[in-house]
């Protein structure tokens, strides 16, 4: 005599609803996949009365489209340059080949960037990008640049912390040892077209026809940082940017200011002096400190 099929766990009905709504291809192929791995087909989970249709095709449909809204939410301009149809595209394969894994969306858009970057067709002939490639490279800057201004509000700050000492920059040039940070908060930016202007204008537009002009190819550094609450978008100069940079990596001022010479050809003692009357405005606007501020 047959033994009667036991019913599913809980585990493995979450674990068959899970694969079957997040299945890169959509709903047929995670019937599929939940088939082979969890050897649940869609009819064992699924009690479907006589005559009618299963609605498992909505849940998997609304699934997709929330995370495309989240997506929108994070990337408004970019959202609004691609237009509907081409950034939802976009969108629903980036989800399906990175299906969120975190407890937060704020996770899910982190690689959007980089997805629409691979997508690109590749520059073979080894030379210099062309008027249409810049064009094609202008809305992954957008989401690049978007995509900062979230982490930015989200990572820790210098709010709470009211106790940063400031270092005296001229010591700098008797060659005393001085240590510089970036807070959390910093985010760095070296793009091909000047975005401050037009992500300000576009970030108001109400809808695509509204948006500016995109702006000539023009190499611009950028900074993101936090004050009081409230996120910046600031204009570096090269030897800024690059002085910023090296210090992700080295905290050493005197290294750090050798870094930016390399990068930017500048005379290494011009340059010291423009980093010591600079340095007090960098940490007032909270692009840098002098001391490791813990995060808690």
């Amino acid at each position: 005599m047959n033994q009667p099929v036991p019913d599913p766990s809980l585990s493995q009905l979450q674990h068959w609803f899970l694969t079957v709504m997040t299945a890169p291809g959509g709903l047929a192929r995670g019937l599929s996949l939940a088939q082979e791995h969890l050897g649940l087909g869609e009819s064992t989970v699924i009690k479907i009365a006589p005559g009618k249709q299963s609605r498992m095709h909505i849940y998997a449909h609304g699934y997709i489209l929330r995370l495309q809204e989240c997506l929108q939410a994070d990337f408004p301009v970019l959202h609004r340059l691609m237009g509907d149809d081409l950034f939802n595209f976009f969108a629903h394969n980036y989800i399906w080949r990175h299906p969120s894994r975190a407890p937060s969306l704020y996770d899910l858009g982190a690689g959007f960037a980089n997805f629409l970057l691979q997508s690109q067709p590749q520059n073979t002939d080894g030379g210099n990008a062309s008027d249409a490639d810049l064009l094609l490279q202008f809305p992954i800057e957008v989401a690049r640049l978007e995509r900062a201004f979230t982490e930015v509000i989200r990572a820790p700050g210098l709010e709470q912390d009211r106790s940063l000492k400031t270092h005296n920059a001229f010591d700098l040039l008797m060659g005393s040892h001085a240590d510089i940070y970036l807070p959390a908060c910093v985010r760095l930016l070296k793009t091909s077209f000047p975005l401050l202007a037009y992500w300000e204008q576009a970030k108001h537009a109400l809808a695509e026809q509204d948006l500016p002009a995109p702006p000539e190819p023009q190499t611009s550094y950028l900074a993101f940082t936090r004050q009081n609450y409230r996120v910046q978008l600031i204009t570096l100069l090269p030897w800024q940017y690059h002085f910023l940079q090296a210090a992700y990596n080295n905290p050493d001022m005197h290294q750090c200011a050798l870094q930016s010479a390399k990068e930017t050809g500048l005379d290494i003692q011009a340059l010291l002096a423009d980093i010591c009357l600079w340095q007090p405005q960098a940490q007032a606007l909270g692009l840098l400190t002098t001391e490791k501020v813990a995060l808690i």
